[in-house]
């Protein structure tokens, strides 16, 4: 019996599907496509510079510049990737590494070095003892004298640089995401118990490529509802692991379900993700401004990415709990912007290489929008920036004709609707209240097709709030959560007749306890500081959300 199928059979005897996509290593051509230049700063005191003149020589007439707009390239501690795409030059033409400046007035201190060719690892060094300044004992130049070569795995701790964490999760079926520091084999191991993990075969081989920043989200399939498993990474021999991963309930059925949300996180600490992991949700749903890059720049976005991802608490949630996340306007493309930005479609691109929802748009329509369930409850998470302003709408005709037809034929007793951007018309110009149109087309069409037990869930207005959103004739409110921030400064609470709460001196998250199993379903909001301190509840009924 053939290696393959042995793995094959053992993975359908765990249950879930081996699936072979991806398993292509570098192809090593001629002609270099992609040059991902990574740069380790010491973490001694001063090590890092503000020197804005150093470049890197491949070759006696090809330099690259490692800056970033909107990004501290260089500074203390910190592994900075700069990647250059369509280089289009001979791979026998790149023959040194050369790291050189013209100022040198500000001393840089290098821990570590490595570059990659279409993902494959060409140059590693991180035993430097050197300078790069103009002063006594430093140099304005220094040149490998052994020109390209690998003498170290990575300049990161381990090659896994971020992740893995779990995405969209169904009775059947879980996304896993991962980034490495180059394209590696990565193995996924999965069993219902870390024991059986010791003896599990593959269900998933993958080599994350150099166009998607070696990021790579893995689809397991052929699971089974409501169960517990364990899975495992090995990479290039080395196992990492384990982490947990918990199914859903079969679609439809009654449940509860515990999952907690919010948005606007620009600090760099931010504790309050210890407190949502205390809270221990079920899923966590970022609502925007996930960063601050403000950028239409492919590496500045990346960059940023990597900085939210590996947050000390966030990263320790994330691993442990599964995410969804949709976008403002700030991890978009910049401080309201809206579907006319020359630039959106790279943001689309960044973020899509580091999440993993379960799916972008529809096959017509670009963009950060899908539908989740957990058993019968259902999420509707809207783009309200990829579209915005075209059409007269916050969504675009597209995506809300999605919306509306996805929420006429869902039969779930809860309907979160989740928007980066606030519902209610007392809201800001930068929120459905500047479209007000468009939102009364939403909530009439609630109306006119007798949907029930609608809520919705929203950010960025640096307060957290609870409101009665006044519905179209012959409706009934809707409630309006809104969580924010969660790591930024706070906004003053408006006094208008929606607000039930708010609260603006810390930052917060929102958690909700959903009971479909009552006879009167219900929704429990609870509004919580960094700390995990109870501020506000909200019980709201079934009952109360029909007609």
């Amino acid at each position: 019996m053939s290696m393959f199928r042995l793995v094959l059979v053992a993975a359908l005897v765990l249950g879930c599907n081996v699936e072979p996509k991806d398993t292509t290593p570098v192809d090593a051509d001629d002609t270099v496509g992609t040059i991902h230049l990574m740069i380790w700063t010491d973490d001694s005191s001063y090590a890092g510079t503000n020197d804005g003149s150093i470049e890197f020589c491949l070759s006696a007439s090809d330099c690259f510049k490692p800056y970033k707009p909107s990004w501290n390239d260089m500074e203390r501690g910190s592994r900075d990737i700069q990647v250059f795409e369509a280089v289009g030059l001979s791979r026998s033409a790149l023959d040194r590494f050369v790291v050189q400046t013209t100022d040198g007035e500000d001393r840089w201190t290098p821990a570590g070095f490595q570059v990659s060719f279409d993902g494959e690892t060409v140059y590693c060094k991180n035993d430097l003892n050197f300078y790069i300044g103009n002063g006594a004992g430093e140099l304005l130049s220094w040149t490998d004298p052994d020109g390209l070569h690998v003498d170290c795995t990575t300049v990161f701790e381990t090659p896994l640089t971020h992740g893995p964490f779990v995405g969209d999760v169904g009775p059947n079926s879980a996304q896993v995401w991962y980034r490495t520091d180059s394209t590696r084999q990565v193995k996924l191991f999965l069993a219902t118990s870390e024991a059986a993990l010791a003896t599990a075969a593959p269900v998933n081989y993958s080599y994350p490529q150099a166009s998607t920043d070696f990021t790579h989200s893995v689809n397991i399939t052929g699971l089974v509802p409501e169960t517990s498993y364990v899975y495992e990474l090995e990479i290039e021999g080395t196992r990492y692991g384990p982490w947990p991963l918990q199914t859903t309930p079969t679609k439809g059925s009654s449940t509860t379900l515990k999952f907690a949300f919010g948005s606007c996180t620009k600090d760099d600490e931010q504790p309050i993700f210890g407190s949502i992991l205390s809270y221990n949700p079920d899923l966590f749903l970022f609502l925007g401004d996930n960063h601050y890059a403000n950028s239409n720049d492919l590496n500045a976005l990346r960059q940023y990415y990597r900085w939210a991802h590996e947050r000390s608490e966030r990263s320790t949630m994330m691993s442990s709990v599964p995410i969804l996340a949709t976008w403002d306007d700030h991890d978009f493309v910049g401080n309201n912007t809206d579907g006319r930005e020359p630039g959106k479609a790279v943001a689309l691109r960044v973020f899509k290489e580091y999440w993993a929802n379960p799916s972008y748009g529809t096959v017509d329509t670009e963009g950060v929008f899908f539908e989740s369930s957990y058993g019968d409850v259902d999420f509707f998470v809207i783009d309200d920036r990829y579209w915005r302003d075209i059409d007269d709408s916050v969504l675009g005709d597209e995506q809300e004709a999605w919306l509306l037809s996805q929420l006429a034929v869902s039969t779930a007793v809860f309907k979160f609707i989740v928007s980066g951007s606030q519902f209610t018309t007392h809201g800001s110009g930068d929120s459905w209240a500047a479209y007000l149109t468009a939102q009364g087309r939403l909530l009439q069409h609630i109306v006119d097709n007798s949907i029930t037990g609608v809520v919705f869930l929203s950010g960025d207005v640096h307060r957290s709030e609870f409101r009665s959103v006044a519905a179209a004739t012959g409706g009934y409110a809707i409630p309006e959560l809104t969580s924010s921030p969660m790591a930024n400064t706070n906004a003053r609470c408006p006094t208008d007749s929606e607000i039930l709460e708010c609260f603006n001196t810390d930052d917060y998250f929102i958690g909700v306890e959903v009971d479909t199993t009552a006879a009167d379903p219900t929704v429990k909001a609870q509004l919580f500081d960094r700390n995990g301190e109870l501020q506000a509840v909200w019980d709201i009924k079934h009952s109360d959300l029909t007609f």
